[in-house]
């Protein structure tokens, strides 16, 4: 008989008895493909996971469900598998449950697992493809398997697009070196800078939520510290992002915190490799030696290096680096103009940066006029057009 998704419902608010837990499992059981794949697209995994928790049977309906749905995972949308993927991810995630999810991932080839991948990654909370696949997957050999079929089927897809790898403090957001601003402001333009590299060199993207923050700040065992980060990026206007944490121990030193960066930007690495990569830093925390790693390590997939220059960099130290690869900008209209001259941004985005830069000026509280100036030259420095 069809099945009920309201009936699914409410069955899943509150607790679930014995009686209730096995209606659902039989409900779902006879479901026709597309309604099966319309409840996992809609249903919050996680609830439904751990309302199948029989008390009296242990395990024994969450073992149920989760072969249920591998069983039939090859009739599921990317959107529904990713969800089924999420809900094995969310709880205590045995072994058993990343065979699951390596199952997951070996039912989408090419261009698919791209678009899987990039689903998975889409969650706005700690429950992204990076936390999957190197946090909830304990079992190196199952992680192994899950790396080698991403790097074998991504051999063959051209995204044509970069991911985007984002430090936050003084690269987004005026927090610790940079005292040409006020502390807590939002850079003038970033914001259209990281839409416009989202959106790519046509200005029509393969994929979008191609942006990942990396930070030195840590992560804790509930991604609570990873969540707040995520709800300040949201409140500046960033909501579809991924976010990459450190430990407490990387904020010891900026060797430490750059090496932390570069592990997280390794990770990105293998689990995107058809797209390839740039990297948006400041010169107060390490992230030049980032820079200098990203291009040493990874230059073949590197597009490039910008550094935010918070602490007034000497413009013969700007060049050494510049012709290392890694360029010094004191805005992001210059910063903009670099990623249009290289294909990565198109013209149409550099246009909607030098907008978006001039309009913050009027909504940032400035300690004094000559203060606001200083920015104002810098802007129309860097918005003049090239001349011969």
């Amino acid at each position: 008989m069809p099945i009920k998704q309201d009936l699914i419902v409410t069955l899943l608010q509150g607790h679930t008895d014995r009686k209730e837990e096995a209606h659902v499992l039989e409900l779902l059981r006879e479901a026709s493909a597309p309604t099966l794949d319309k409840v996992l697209r809609e249903v919050d995994a996680a609830q439904l996971f751990r309302s199948l928790d029989d008390h009296l049977l242990g395990p024994a309906n969450h073992a149920a469900l989760r072969d249920l749905l591998v069983e039939r995972i090859g009739e599921l949308s990317i959107a529904a598998q990713a969800n089924v993927a999420y809900g094995l991810q969310a709880g205590i995630t045995g072994r058993a449950d990343e065979e699951a999810i390596s199952a997951i991932f070996h039912a989408r080839k090419g261009i698919e697992l791209t678009q899987l991948k990039n689903q998975m990654n889409s969650r706005t909370d700690a429950h992204d493809l990076e936390g999957l696949v190197f946090g909830d997957i304990d079992d190196e050999g199952i992680r192994a398997q899950i790396l080698d079929h991403i790097a074998e089927q991504a051999a063959g897809v051209h995204t044509g697009e970069s991911k985007v790898l984002c430090d936050i403090d003084d690269t987004v957001i005026c927090a610790l070196h940079d005292d040409r601003y006020p502390k807590g402001t939002i850079y003038p333009g970033i914001l259209a800078l990281l839409e416009a590299l989202d959106r790519g060199p046509d200005d029509e993207p393969f994929s979008t939520g191609d942006l990942t923050f990396v930070t030195a700040r840590p992560g804790d065992a509930l991604g609570l510290i990873e969540n707040h980060t995520r709800s300040s990026l949201r409140q500046a206007g960033i909501a579809t992002h991924s976010v990459l944490t450190g430990t407490l121990s990387a904020l010891v030193t900026h060797d430490l915190m750059a090496g932390q960066k570069i592990a997280n930007i390794d990770h990105y690495r293998q689990l995107f490799p058809e797209y390839r990569k740039l990297f948006i830093g400041d010169s107060g925390q390490g992230d030049v030696r980032v820079g200098e790693l990203l291009l040493e390590r990874f230059g073949d997939v590197v597009d490039i290096v910008v550094i935010h220059d918070v602490v007034g960099t000497p413009e013969d130290e700007r060049a050494t680096h510049a012709a290392a690869g890694i360029h010094f900008v004191d805005t992001y209209i210059g910063a903009a103009r670099l990623m249009h001259e290289r294909g990565l941004i198109a013209e149409a985005g550099l246009e909607r940066v030098i907008s978006e830069s001039y309009a913050a000026l009027d909504a940032i509280a400035w300690r004094s006029p000559e203060q606001r100036a200083t920015i104002q030259a810098l802007l129309d420095r860097d918005a003049a057009p090239a001349t011969a």
